[in-house]
Order: C-alpha cells, then sequence, then structure tokens
C-alpha cells in the first residue's frame, strides 16, 4: 500500500515558532533525518521508521516526540522558518542604517531559500506544496510583515503604523513571490550585483517612508 503523503498546514508550522525549550539531542537527530529524507524522496517515499533508522534512534523514541508524519514534517519545516528568521534578524541587527538592516536581511533570506526544504519539497511536489505558500500563505506573510515592521520600529523608523505596515507587506509579499517564482530580473545569482540592485530600489522606498 503506497504511503500517504503527509497533510500541510500552515498553522502547526506557525505554532511551531513559538518560544520553546532548546531540542535535545535526540530531537534533532529526529528533525535532521526527516529533513535528510524529504530533501531526498519528497513528501512521500520514506516512513516513521525509516527516520527512526536514519536518526539512529527506536520508532517509540521517534513518535514520543512526533505523533506521525504530519506532526513531524510541520516540525521539521518550522525548524528551519526559524533558522531563517533568526539569520535574517542576526544579520540586519549588524547593519548600522535602516537601509542596510533592510538590504542585508533580504539577503539573507535569499541566500537561505537557495537549497532550502522549502525549495526542495516545491520542486519534488508543486501540486501538493503550493498552495501552502499561494492560496493558504496568508499566515507566512502576516509573520514576515510583523518581523519587518519590529525590526523598522527597533532601527527608529518613525512612520505611521498603516504606512509601516503596507510598505513592510510590499516587501514580505515580494519576497513569497521569489520563492514560488525564481525567474526575475534581480540578479539573485550574484551577491554584489544582488546587493547594488537592492540598493537602487530600497534606497527611494525607505526614502518615501522615513520623509528622509
Amino acid at each position: 500500500m503506497p504511503r500517504r503523503r503527509p497533510s500541510l498546514g500552515i498553522a502547526p508550522v506557525v505554532a511551531g515558532l513559538a518560544p520553546r525549550p532548546a531540542d535535545d539531542d535526540t530531537t534533532t537527530a529526529v528533525l535532521d533525518a526527516a529533513a535528510t529524507l524529504l530533501t531526498a524522496h519528497g513528501l512521500h517515499r520514506w516512513s516513521m521508521e525509516d527516520v527512526a533508522d536514519a536518526a539512529g534512534v527506536s520508532r517509540t523514541s521517534v513518535y514520543r516526540r512526533f505523533a506521525n508524519r504530519d506532526d513531524l514534517v510541520h516540525g521539521v519545516l518550522a525548524r528551519e522558518l526559524r533558522d531563517t528568521l533568526a539569520a535574517i534578524e542576526a544579520a540586519a541587527g549588524a547593519a548600522d542604517s535602516l537601509e542596510g538592516k533592510v538590504i542585508e536581511g533580504g539577503l539573507v533570506a535569499l541566500a537561505a531559500l537557495r537549497g532550502s526544504l522549502v525549495e526542495k519539497l516545491l520542486q519534488a511536489d508543486p501540486a501538493t506544496f503550493l498552495p501552502f505558500l499561494t492560496t493558504r500563505a496568508g499566515p507566512l506573510v502576516a509573520i514576515a510583515r510583523q518581523a519587518l515592521v519590529a525590526g523598522a520600529r527597533r532601527a527608529g523608523v518613525d512612520a505611521d503604523e498603516q504606512q509601516l505596515a503596507e510598505a513592510a507587506e510590499v516587501a514580505a509579499r515580494l519576497g513569497l513571490s521569489l520563492i514560488v517564482t525564481r525567474e526575475t530580473a534581480f540578479p539573485v545569482d550574484d551577491p554584489d550585483e544582488l546587493r547594488a540592485s537592492m540598493v537602487r530600489f530600497v534606497g527611494p522606498m525607505l526614502a518615501a517612508l522615513t520623509g528622509a
């Protein structure tokens, strides 16, 4: 009997972004093994038993942490998203100017996409995974928008709340569109050229937002 594909949902991934204790070694091994299997086989052709074997742990240890394959896939995706958001925040935090924060954070986000599990799943099983990033992507846009607004406030941007939310949403939707459709006029394969390109359009956008 063919193995059932996991049923993807945004809500469990979003729930996985909540503050939580650090993963223990076994949980990390299970998530690593599942990520490897997902990268190699997509959303099917693997089982919880395969994960246990790859992680070098018992089936009981896997099921103690994840009730089923759906939970495990959501856990892997939530971890990747948490790591990506943390990397973006770190890159933006290291920049001195607001423009630099936006640009460096954007560059890290695009770099994280290359070879990511999200990219692999989108290529391997677009029929299942595409709605996750399109018609059901509202919560992802909201997460990105809220993170961008919070970052702008920490950087001292004193703009109208609605105006800032709208600008953040434009940036979030642009990022999501680049995940879904990689063909673009932006030089995404050359970090230096991409940085220069972002300077050309980010600067004016921020000037309009801040009144500088």
